[in-house]
Formats: C-alpha cells, structure tokens, sequence
C-alpha cells in the first residue's frame, strides 16, 4: 500500500502533498516520489515547497501520512496541490505573492 505524505501548517490548516513516502530496509523514511520520480526531481514542486515554507516561517511545521492514526483530523485542511473545494491548484500558488 502506497501512504500519501504531507507537510502540514496546523495553525494555518493548510498542508502540501509531498508525494509517496519513500522507506529504506530499516523502515526509515528516506524520501518522497510522485509517480515515477523523486519529488525532489520535480522543479515546480520544489519551488512551491520552499515558498511554502518560507510563507510558514515560525509556525510549527509537521510531515503526516495517511495511515497516521491522527490523519483525519488534518485532513479536512487546504491543500495546496488538492482537487476539493477550497483547495489551490499548484501552479496558482507558485504564482500568487508572497
């Protein structure tokens, strides 16, 4: 089973999809992969994250997966890259200002 990944705000409710979460031998979380890549490969998702995070400085920031038993209550939050109502789409949030 492939586990979704996040990097979530809670204070602002708002979090990031970074992709499947990635684990070595010793169950170690060693990245993130979207479809057939690494996140980190893909240039337009790692500006979003760095703008996310600097938009996020001094907030408190977590990384959540979706069998975390805690998920649900995150999951309702905005997400930048989701398809529900309220949700931004990825290439707005690049584009909108800081």
């Amino acid at each position: 089973m492939s586990v979704s990944s996040y990097l979530v705000c809670p204070s602002r409710q708002l979090m990031i999809g970074l992709g499947k979460r990635l684990r070595d031998e010793s169950g170690a979380v060693t990245g993130f992969s979207i479809g057939n890549h690494l996140t980190s490969e893909d240039p337009q998702l790692t500006q979003v994250i760095w703008k996310f995070l600097a938009e996020t400085a001094g907030a408190e920031l977590v990384v959540k997966f979706s069998d975390d038993e805690d998920f649900e209550e995150i999951a309702g939050y905005r997400e930048i890259g989701g398809d529900e109502y309220g949700d931004i789409t990825i290439e707005d949030y690049a584009r909108a200002a800081s």
